[in-house]
């Protein structure tokens, strides 16, 4: 196995190589997948109700008050590749699409400014689709790995059933409309992700039986040889699997996402829990993932090659 730091680019060579042309069954929505123009759509319109009837991608059909639609000027118009770009950010953002929907929206999106007019000063361009699937891999989203004894043994213990950007969106919409006097009576802040922060702080501590998270490491060598978690080393020999998930960055909870929460928070315990989080050594690359739809974000999966068989042992990680 190699153990080097991940690129984007080793992903993204496993995908056709002319999305632009491609007519795979990618090139319509995913199995379990909504399709993304009406994901945008419902996000807006549970934002904005007013506007739940304009069509999401036709400019002349946006307008100001009751001010008649306009063309956008030439000037106006973004190129073909910040287009794809941006619908490509926002299926990563607004969505947490998996790897393959990401590429699927982005030869969408080509396909889409392919059509546009070619004349001068037009909107249309080259588009290099692997490149901004690339970047927005490197960006958005972490590669991790989790030892597992089943492909199945990837679930939280509690909130099995919420995925991951539904947490995300449900901590937004709380920081957006809890009143001021409320948020400054508690924590000066949302208080669904310091919350959130307390639950993952006692995951890492060990108590996994009531949590919503779902324990992963960046480097999945070093919980082989680390001396601070004799838990977590054992499951790296134990589990009969290794596998490796590719997941938005707005969905994982590394340590000093957790201390920075935890730092906001007023309780007294939250002191205490953060000098736990910040003892964790840092060599182990532990990460939480917060959602119950990690198999959603599975890109790979092997035989655990650090597997030390032990008859009779059957350690699961959490």
């Amino acid at each position: 196995m190699n153990n080097d730091s991940w690129s984007p680019a080793d992903l993204a060579r496993q995908l056709p190589v002319d999305m632009s042309a491609q007519t795979s069954p990618l090139a319509c929505p995913l199995p379990n997948q909504a399709n993304f123009d009406q994901q945008l759509s419902e996000l807006r319109s549970a934002h904005h109700p007013d506007s739940a009837n304009l069509e999401w991608e036709s400019p002349t059909n946006v307008t100001n008050s009751n001010a008649p639609p306009r063309t956008i000027p030439q000037s106006e118009r973004c190129t073909a590749a910040v287009f794809v770009r941006g619908r490509a950010e926002l299926a990563a953002s607004l969505v947490g699409a998996s790897v393959e929907a990401l590429s699927n929206e982005i030869g969408l999106a080509e396909r889409r400014t392919a059509q546009w007019p070619t004349t001068a000063e037009s909107s249309a361009g080259s588009v290099d689709g692997r490149d901004i699937l690339n970047d927005v891999l490197a960006s958005s989203y972490s590669q991790l790995h989790r030892f597992q004894n089943k492909s199945s043994h990837c679930k939280p213990r509690i909130d099995d059933d919420v995925a991951a950007m539904e947490h995300v969106r449900s901590m937004a919409d709380l920081r957006c409309h809890t009143r001021a006097h409320v948020a400054k009576a508690f924590c000066d802040d949302d208080i669904d992700e310091i919350d959130m922060a307390r639950m993952a702080a006692m995951h890492a501590y060990g108590y996994a039986k009531l949590s919503s998270f779902v324990s992963l490491a960046q480097d999945p060598l070093q919980l082989l040889v680390s001396d601070g978690d004799a838990r977590a080393k054992a499951i790296a020999q134990k589990a009969k699997e290794l596998h490796t998930y590719t997941v938005p960055k707005v969905a994982v909870w590394p340590t000093s996402r957790i201390d920075g929460v935890l730092a906001r928070g007023s309780d007294p315990e939250d002191s205490k829990l953060r000098e736990w989080v910040n003892g964790i050594p840092t060599k182990e690359t532990e990460v939480l993932f917060l959602g119950g739809n990690l198999e959603d974000y599975r890109t790979g999966s092997q035989p655990n090659p650090y597997r030390i068989y032990r008859p009779g042992t059957n350690q699961e990680a959490q």
